[in-house]
């Protein structure tokens, strides 16, 4: 089962994320016909398996489809990842990879792909950093901000002198009064394109990357909260 249930869902992730990075936009299609599939095939199976399989699948279904749609009314994430995680939980409702927690593969791609998104940052603090110690002026103009919403900046983006063009950033920071501001409260739609030079900038990468990366990383290590505990406790 698990055969055909990873290549599923492998295969759904990897198309899914390519949607989403080039075009923004992954349709319903994408996810009905995997999660049909990983029905079928489930329904198959767990009818041979017997009622307590059963009970399992849908309780796997309704946790999972109740966290992932949480966290997108909560706007924490954008619709194709909650309906990445539903999928999941359709095709592959259980883990058998080590270690983990509760065993629910959409909830342990949920807490992978998020701790992995802090990846993120981390890559902008180091190499914002490298750019200052080789005496790079990444913050000139910026002398009016406080010290703390610089420390913010360095972790969020970086600056860029070619970055008219670039599909898929927003520009963090804005004029007030004639001085350069930064500015964190960018929404999704404002991650299109580029239109000026020499500004700080941030990515748009969606979460949907994190997930597949997430789900891959189960696969071959298990879930990273159990690792975590793991360290914790010993």
């Amino acid at each position: 089962m698990e055969l055909w249930s990873t290549v599923i869902v492998g295969i759904t992730l990897l198309y899914s994320s390519y949607l989403d990075l080039k075009k923004r936009e992954v349709e319903d299609i994408v996810w009905v016909v995997p999660a049909a599939a990983g029905f079928a095939f489930n329904f198959y199976f767990f009818h041979l398996l017997g009622l307590d399989w059963w009970l399992r699948y849908g309780a796997a279904i309704l946790v999972s489809a109740g966290l992932a749609f949480a966290f997108y009314f909560a706007g924490l994430y954008g619709g194709a990842d909650a309906k990445a995680l539903v999928a999941i939980s359709f095709i592959q409702p259980f883990s058998s990879s080590s270690p983990q927690i509760h065993g629910v593969t959409a909830l342990t791609v949920l807490t992978n792909g998020m701790i992995l998104s802090i990846s993120l940052p981390i890559f902008f603090g180091l190499f914002n950093s490298y750019r200052l110690l080789r005496g790079e002026k990444i913050f000139e103009g910026f002398e009016a901000e406080k010290p703390y919403r610089r420390l913010v900046a360095l972790f969020l983006g970086t600056r860029v002198k070619n970055a008219a063009g670039k599909s898929f950033w927003g520009v963090m920071e804005t004029f007030e009064e004639g001085v350069r501001k930064f500015r964190f409260n960018l929404g999704i739609e404002e991650l299109e394109k580029v239109e000026r030079n020499d500004v700080w900038i941030t990515p748009g990468i969606p979460l949907l990357i994190f997930f597949t990366a997430g789900y891959f990383l189960n696969f071959f290590a298990g879930d990273l909260m159990a690792h975590l505990f793991m360290r914790l406790s010993s």
